[in-house]
């Protein structure tokens, strides 16, 4: 099968569609997840009441994640939710059609390699490939599509933000490859072709997840070794060097210059169980990990929580922290050695390592998220059948091209069951908390699972989900999530509540940094005692509130939730008043604070300080994220002023 003909290229992108959509489709009637809830589901931002530029603006400003808000991809979910509502089926679609879309693309850059590879470098291999080159590049894509370890970048509504991302970027890869064509052939357009698809894939992918500042460095990557930056002194070499110049060399300097120090000078992460060192040596194990998952993917590994991940602390501890250092600096050299003679081999892993500069080295995030190989994997995938299928290699002809056409079908059949498991969230949930019996997010995402489903508290799914949240919050790195589980559901239905219970959160909260999923434990109990009026005990609440305070003095997010409890639960104006002065003091840049400190003064009849803190919220709103809030208050502060003032409460904290 060559694709000598339109309607052949057009048979095999239907037929790559078609097997990704199949294969997908049980998955399309699962439900949200992580962070799907605070993003999307429980996100009033993204719950637009129209599609003027107001609304639209709204919706694409819905997130607070990372410095530019994603707002391309908030955007697409927010439309979705106002057409749909929180229906996930039409997301899940959606995601599906990106991941047709990226496969279709990588199907056509792995075309243009294995062209070019031949026509470049065919004298030194003959036959380079045991079948034809079409047929090759479908099976790499139709890989990519259907690997496992892609799942989670498809069905996990959210992460949108990384399809989307890795759109871009490949649109930007193929628009840089079109003009270096051109550029070699002395063709008109080629330095706009080249400039446009990186400046606009840059632009539009960050605008959709931050990771798109990687795509200067693939093009570096396929310049390098595609392409070889032409002649020396030639012009066209000079056109090259300088574009990276401008648009990677110097933009990295500066990044780096402003990072590293900020980094190197305070290795702590507050809120991880790790430092800076520690995660160093961690991700060189998970790498390891990431590589077997990609090639040979075991479904009891593959998951959604990997939050029970063991830390390196040391080169020894675990010992095969070293040991991976090691192997992973033997394998670089290894390849770049040999990127003559195995040219496609050193091209994909190298493909593979550009995206893990960013997400596996020293930013402060979580350890491990299959996700982070969406793109990576292709690369992978095409290092390996490139190596499978490589003509030069003497016999087994048969069992190698069985091999690489056994792998496609192995990696689809467990995609499709990967994705029934996903179809429903109770026994995604289950499957879950089965094989990561250590992970407390999973063991905590059975019990919600089962609470959703328990009509009584004698019912069998209620005494399960308590059952699951005691073994979570039992568990090492856990989180406040499984005590604020247990307290509620007992409270709610006025069951005894187990003073270690609260024990275990106070000894938690003195002894690390909360995360935000700790304070967002926090901010329900309290709400659930101030606005649902469900029975928490106060004085354990406070003390647990207190001990949080002492053990991070200068957090504003603490201060914010210590004075919701004051005016919410105990009714103490006075004292919560001072709290959400000195909150705004420590971060007068925080948006939230004077939202907080507004509400307060509003209902404290305080109009003419509200009017001067709605002038700072106003100098701090950036990109116009709180016009609706300002209009809100100032409407507020007109029509109050003459009215009684209310009671005080700071209901719009966000925790």
């Amino acid at each position: 099968m060559s694709f000598t003909s339109r309607s052949q290229v057009f048979a095999a992108a239907v037929l790559l569609s078609l097997a990704v959509f199949l294969v997908y489709w049980p998955g399309l009637s699962g439900g949200y997840i992580l962070d799907d809830f605070p993003n999307l589901v429980d996100n009033d931002r993204t719950n637009l009441t129209g599609l003027n530029f107001s609304q639209l603006w709204q919706g694409a400003m819905a997130s607070d994640s990372g410095p530019l808000k994603r707002p391309i991809a908030m955007l697409s979910l927010s439309v979705e939710r106002y057409f749909f509502g929180l229906d996930p089926r039409p997301m899940k679609l959606v995601n599906v059609g990106i991941h047709i879309a990226n496969a279709l693309l990588l199907f056509y850059l792995a075309s243009l390699i294995l062209r070019r590879y031949e026509r470049q470098f065919g004298e030194q291999c003959g036959r380079c490939f045991l079948l034809p080159k079409p047929l090759v590049a479908l099976l790499v894509a139709l890989a990519w599509a259907l690997a496992p370890i892609n799942l989670t970048g498809v069905l996990f509504v959210i992460q949108r933000m990384e399809s989307l991302s890795a759109l871009f970027m490949l649109l930007g890869v193929l628009a840089f490859w079109r003009g270096r064509a051109r550029l070699t052939e002395g063709k008109k357009g080629a330095l706009r072709w080249m400039w446009g698809g990186l400046l606009l894939g840059t632009g539009l992918g960050v605008l959709s997840k931050e990771s798109a500042v990687m795509l200067p460095v693939y093009a570096l990557l396929v310049e390098w070794l595609m392409f070889g930056f032409g002649a020396r002194k030639s012009a066209e070499r000079a056109a090259v060097l300088r574009m990276f110049m401008v648009l990677l060399v110097i933009p990295a300097l500066l990044g780096l210059a402003w990072l590293l120090p900020r980094v190197f000078s305070n290795p702590e992460f507050s809120n991880r169980p790790f430092n800076l060192y520690e995660r160093l040596w961690t991700e060189a194990r998970v790498l390891w990990h990431y590589l077997v998952w990609i090639v040979a993917p075991n479904p009891g590994a593959l998951s959604l929580y990997h939050d029970a991940f063991p830390i390196s602390r040391g080169p020894f501890t675990p010992w095969t922290t070293l040991t991976s250092v090691l192997s992973l600096l033997l394998m670089v050299v290894g390849v770049f050695f040999a990127r003559h003679r195995m040219r496609l081999l050193s091209f994909g892993i190298f493909w593979f390592f550009v995206m893990h500069l960013l997400v596996s080295t020293f930013l402060n995030l979580e350890l491990v998220y299959e996700h982070r190989n969406y793109l990576g994997s292709f690369g992978i995938l095409l290092a390996l059948f490139a190596v499978l299928l490589d003509g030069r290699l003497p016999g087994m002809v048969f069992v190698r091209q069985f091999a690489v056409v056994t792998l496609v079908v192995l990696y689809g059949f467990l995609t499709f069951l990967r994705a029934n498991e996903w179809s429903d969230p109770l026994q995604h949930a289950y499957f879950e908390a089965a094989r990561q019996t250590d992970s407390p997010r999973a063991q905590y995402a059975l019990g919600y699972e089962l609470m959703r489903h328990a009509p009584q508290p004698d019912s069998r799914e209620f005494l399960l989900a308590m059952d699951a949240w005691r073994k979570a919050a039992e568990l090492p790195g856990t989180s406040l999530l499984p005590w604020q589980g247990l307290i509620f559901e007992h409270a709610r239905h006025d069951l005894p509540i187990d003073p270690a219970w609260w024990s275990g959160m106070r000894d938690y909260v003195s002894s690390r940094s909360l995360s935000a999923q700790d304070k967002t434990a926090l901010y329900s109990l309290i709400a659930a005692r101030g606005n649902r009026d469900i029975p928490i005990p106060v004085e354990p609440l406070r003390q647990v509130i207190e001990a949080a305070r002492v053990a991070q003095p200068r957090d504003v997010m603490l201060m914010t939730l210590q004075a919701n409890f004051l005016l919410n639960v105990t009714h103490e104006i006075a004292k919560a008043e001072p709290l959400l002065y000195l909150a705004v003091a420590i971060s007068p840049k925080n948006p939230a604070g004077w939202r907080n400190l507004i509400t307060l003064q509003l209902s404290l009849g305080q109009y003419d300080r509200a009017a001067a803190s709605i002038e700072r919220l106003a100098a701090v709103n950036s990109l116009g994220r709180e016009d609706a809030a300002i209009k809100r208050f100032r409407a507020r502060l007109e029509s109050g002023r003459n009215a009684k003032p209310g009671r005080a409460t700071v209901s719009e904290a966000t925790p």
